[in-house]
């Protein structure tokens, strides 16, 4: 069994790609059409490794995990859209309880204290309470992780429970791959996703004009949707440097050109299922909620000729020439 994870420069059409392999009945999407960012995420698994190892500090994990706290409570009640106005929780099952049991488990020291940095996490309102009341303030839990090797290990156990409370059934885990989406860090893949057994990293690139057009059109919140000039620094400062070019020639990873994929789709399926070592053609997967159409996803080609203004495509094409897939 492999755990496929697809990502995308943002807006870059990946869903495609992900749409076309969950829609295979050797593959499952534990999270269906939607992304799955439970590690990426800036308060998620990931961060706690980078704050346990990469930055640590007397109180950095501590903190962290606070966060990382956090966040599980409220993603575990995520909504998600797989189709306009149609909501659902991403998680099917609460995860709150085995976070904390995983906590437990990658901290080796823990004790109550009352760090200086942790009197500047109250708010206003409790600052005065605590003044008038003349209470003392809440304790603040500090720990200490285990060795790197350990934190894997755990992190492995706790990333495989999540994805199989969220299946029907254990038959999947050893009979079909498991599909992600998004589930790792673009500009470092690979260390983003060692949570993650035997995985598989595609990585989906398009035309910045037509990244643009999507972002404007969708009114994206999480990027520069409403400036062409703008969205050309944030776009070469994220993509026009040596380390993402380091990541989108390692060898271990396949990257995919959207448009690419859509015109030839023959050719590059067949590039995709040889990196993956399964067969071309495979059966319809029934049960996930969004079967791939080549024909309506060619529909998105292109359409930031309609959408943008000239002088908006002239922005993009002046600056990043290089990027231009057509």
């Amino acid at each position: 069994m492999k755990t496929v994870i697809v990502l995308g420069l943002m807006n870059s059409g990946s869903g495609a790609i992900y749409d076309c392999l969950a829609s295979r009945s050797d593959f499952v999407a534990p999270f269906g059409s939607s992304e799955f960012k439970f590690c990426s995420a800036p308060m998620g698994l990931h961060n706690l490794y980078l704050n346990f190892y990469n930055n640590f500090s007397f109180f950095n994990p501590s903190n962290a995990i606070e966060e990382f706290l956090k966040y599980s409570k409220k993603y575990q009640d995520h909504i998600v859209y797989p189709t306009y106005g149609n909501g659902r929780k991403l998680l099917k099952k609460k995860i709150y309880t085995i976070i904390e049991s995983f906590i437990d488990k990658i901290s080796e020291v823990s004790y109550q204290g009352n760090p200086e940095f942790s009197n500047f996490k109250i708010n206003k309102f409790e600052d005065i309470f605590y003044r008038i009341t003349n209470q003392k303030r809440k304790f603040y839990k500090i720990r200490i992780p285990v060795d790197k090797k350990h934190f894997l290990k755990e992190s492995k156990i706790l990333i495989k429970k999540i994805i199989k409370n969220n299946l029907e059934n254990d038959y999947v885990l050893t009979n079909q791959h498991i599909i992600l989406n998004q589930a790792s860090n673009i500009f470092n893949p690979f260390l983003s996703s060692q949570y993650f057994e035997n995985n598989k990293i595609i990585i989906v690139t398009r035309d910045p004009r037509d990244i643009y057009s999507s972002m404007k059109n969708r009114k994206s919140k999480g990027s520069p949707s409403y400036d062409a000039l703008l969205f050309t620094k944030w776009f070469k400062k994220c993509f026009d440097n040596d380390n993402f070019k380091k990541v989108l020639n390692n060898k271990n990873l396949l990257v995919i050109n959207y448009e690419n994929f859509l015109n030839d789709f023959k050719k590059e399926n067949k590039k995709i299922c040889q990196f993956l070592k399964i067969k071309e053609t495979n059966k319809i997967n029934s049960n996930y909620e969004k079967i791939f159409d080549l024909n309506k996803s060619r529909e998105s080609l292109y359409k930031s000729k309609k959408f943008l203004s000239n002088m908006e495509q002239n922005i993009i094409k002046k600056n990043l020439k290089r990027f231009l897939q057509w």
